[in-house]
């Protein structure tokens, strides 16, 4: 990637001009950096965790005064399908999305629709409020929206990172028993200091054989598969109990194969994930702000420094989110 001057987005009428603040990395940048998505338009600024500053509103957009601190929901949908009208515009049959289908946060500027902003408090950090839209509020709408845990709940996250050690607090929030999956030991130790309550390395423990005795032979009542191969889901699966949930978050391969007698005879569901809503949005922001989520930041860097980041995440030197600042 290259770094360039370019002009300060115009907005519409019904858009924000946002000062950004911070703006996460994410492993689906470098999807878009290899040209694996092929709605992304060229030449393309990415990123689609971002906190900053109100600094001008179009004439139809009333709801920010300037110097409003906000983060911004990913997904900018159509607002007529069913799916927007009911509170799903994740699932918006013309989706466009915020550093994908149209330019991101890796900049100073960005323009945003005034629907998808979320204020949020001075008592929270642009680096810590950049990994809400992504990190935070996927997990969340995961955990809550898709997985429904509830209070002693036995829950499994498979690929603990970025995502994952989010989801250890809001898992752990819901009242959950939780284990989490790594091959790298220092990931597990982060989801230790969040107080899972089994981290297993599976380079040298066997999950199913742990899982099975953690829970007297009950399984898990949810599993999420953040980390998204051929052979994650049967894996997921082999640890839910009969008429448990296995959700898929992580996206690594096209196609997978399961045993399905397994999904049959068990009542057992495979529950998709895409993405989250605003409201997700909005209750991951009360969540951070009251202290019952602290996000997990592993490095801040300039925005200069963007190709240095994104080298580190695709060799999988990072713990977690790595956040850029384009002031800086």
């Amino acid at each position: 990637m290259t770094i360039d001057e370019v002009p300060i987005p115009e907005i519409s009428e019904d858009e924000v001009l946002v000062k950004v603040m911070a703006s996460g990395i994410c492993s689906t940048d470098l999807d878009i950096q290899d040209g694996l998505i092929k709605t992304i338009p060229l030449p393309h600024i990415p990123g689609h965790e971002m906190a900053g500053v109100v600094v001008a509103c179009g004439k139809g957009a009333k709801r920010f005064r300037e110097g409003t601190r906000v983060i911004a929901a990913i997904d900018v949908g159509c607002g007529f399908c069913r799916f927007c009208r009911t509170g799903k515009k994740n699932l918006c049959v013309s989706l466009i999305r915020i550093g994908f289908e149209r330019n991101g946060s890796y900049a100073q500027y960005i323009a945003v629709p005034e629907d998808n902003l979320v204020p949020f408090g001075e008592a929270m950090s642009f680096e810590k409020a950049a990994l809400i839209p992504d990190s935070v509020a996927c997990m969340y709408h995961a955990i809550k929206g898709q997985g429904q845990v509830q209070g002693g709940d036995r829950v499994m996250i498979l690929g603990i990172g970025g995502l994952g050690i989010q989801g250890v607090q809001i898992a752990k929030h819901f009242g959950a028993e939780v284990y989490c999956t790594s091959r790298n030991d220092e990931k597990l130790a982060v989801a230790k200091g969040f107080g899972v309550d089994c981290a297993i390395n599976t380079t040298r423990e066997n999950t199913a054989e742990i899982v099975r005795d953690l829970t007297g032979g009950e399984w898990c009542d949810v599993v999420f598969d953040n980390i998204g191969s051929a052979t994650s889901i049967q894996e997921a699966l082999d640890m839910v109990r009969p008429g448990g949930k296995v959700v898929t978050v992580g996206n690594a391969v096209k196609e997978f194969t399961v045993n399905y007698l397994s999904v049959l005879f068990y009542e057992r569901e495979i529950i998709g994930i895409r993405a989250s809503n605003r409201q997700d949005l909005v209750e991951s922001v009360r969540l951070v702000e009251g202290g019952h989520i602290d996000p997990y930041l592993f490095s801040v860097r300039p925005l200069s420094e963007v190709n240095e980041a994104l080298n580190l995440l695709r060799s999988k030197q990072t713990l977690g989110r790595t956040i850029l600042l384009p002031q800086g």
